[in-house]
């Protein structure tokens, strides 16, 4: 029984990860532009592993998960499994 409380605490602690993560994804953008030069670079520390510049551009490599959120908004495909319902969609 202290088994599955455990279970039932880590998955509401997983929960919350998710939701601070996506706020965080979401808001990134908005936060970068406000924040001053310290904050930007803990910011970026947060949620890039690496980074190359050049004067005028800036070349990411994403920390997981905001790389996995990174490739679903460019393919459109935010589920990593097929759905459970197999039956085609109403016309």
């Amino acid at each position: 029984m202290l088994a599955l409380k455990g279970l039932s605490e880590a998955k509401a602690a997983h929960v919350k990860d998710g939701a601070r993560i996506s706020e965080l994804a979401n808001t990134a953008c908005f936060l970068y532009i406000k924040q001053d030069p310290k904050e930007k670079t803990r910011l970026l520390g947060i949620v890039l592993s690496n980074r190359r510049t050049n004067p005028v551009s800036l070349y990411p490599t994403y920390r997981k998960p905001f790389e996995l959120i990174l490739v679903a908004a460019k393919t459109g495909e935010w589920c990593a499994r097929g759905d459970s319902n197999t039956r085609p969609l109403a016309s």
